[in-house]
């Protein structure tokens, strides 16, 4: 069993959730990146507490209690955005903490990297390359450091491609999804002839929403989820996604705190791309392109 150093509680490790509690049973990303937490966490004797909060106020307020009743031992910070006022307030805590989808470089936090990136480019170039000219980004809040990532990527890519690349703002939700959905159908015959979605949520809902408006996936239109889920292999037609390990990413952020806590020096992990999945959602060019 792990200790805290100098103490002989065992380990724990807190994640805040900053999403509303009604998503979180819907969200199979982090039911698995928690699983994967807690099998190395149980591993080592640790334990994991997650608490879901409503805001980013209440997030801080939260590492502040933590760090003065010595609730846990360390923290791991999602869903990170530029000037991130949680790493500010971590170090003042002096909480130590790893940082999920950023490279760091900051004294006291360790990381674990996802490449967003490298992966949307390849996206483009697969699309671009079974004849889609006009591909749309259906993309999380463009705060997020991932989703900056991919939207940066998606309009570099799509400029060397010569392809046109338009991107709809949503939310995560099936609602958000649907209704980004709509906005870009409504552009009729040109609109995009593939629609790739920040998650397999608003994938599901696009799906439906396309099937509403007449159209066939993927005749009219291609479409594919960035996380991949047995959700996306039961849908009709089975959705093309990018899969990566989320088990295995959450096994590696666990890992990489319980090591940082033991010897006191931070860890950097660079996590294996996401890996695409062809099945039976994108198709070449449709036929009303």
């Amino acid at each position: 069993m792990i200790s805290s150093p100098g103490d002989a509680q065992p380990i724990t490790i807190g994640l805040c959730l900053n999403q509303p509690r009604r998503r979180v049973p819907m969200e199979p990303f982090w039911m698995r990146v928690i699983a994967g937490m807690e099998d190395a966490l149980d591993d080592a004797g640790a334990s994991l507490l997650v608490r879901v909060v409503a805001d980013r106020e209440e997030e801080l307020a939260t590492y502040t209690r933590w760090a003065g009743d010595g609730s846990v031992s360390a923290v791991v910070v999602a869903n990170l955005v530029e000037d991130d006022p949680r790493i500010g307030a971590l170090a003042a805590e002096g909480l130590p903490a790893v940082l999920m989808g950023r490279r760091a470089a900051l004294p006291g936090f360790s990381s674990v990297h996802a490449a967003n990136a490298s992966v949307m480019t390849d996206v483009v170039r697969f699309l671009v390359s079974s004849g889609h000219q006009r591909i749309a980004h259906v993309a999380g809040p463009p705060d997020l450091d991932h989703v900056r990532s991919r939207n940066g990527a998606l309009e570099t890519a799509g400029a060397e491609a010569r392809a046109s690349v338009v991107i709809v703002e949503s939310d995560f939700t099936a609602e958000g999804g649907a209704a980004a959905t709509r906005d870009l159908l409504a552009d009729g015959p040109d609109g995009p002839t593939a629609i790739v979605y920040d998650n397999d949520v608003m994938a599901l809902a696009g799906l439906e929403t396309i099937r509403a408006a007449g159209l066939q996936v993927p005749d009219d239109v291609s479409i594919l989820a960035w996380d991949d889920s047995v959700h996306c292999q039961l849908a009709s037609p089975p959705l093309s996604a990018l899969t990566y390990d989320l088990p295995g990413y959450g096994r590696a952020t666990a890992t990489a705190i319980l090591e940082h806590l033991a010897t006191g020096a931070e860890v950097h992990v660079d996590l294996e791309p996401a890996r695409l999945v062809e099945r039976a959602s994108t198709a070449a060019r449709p036929r009303t392109a």
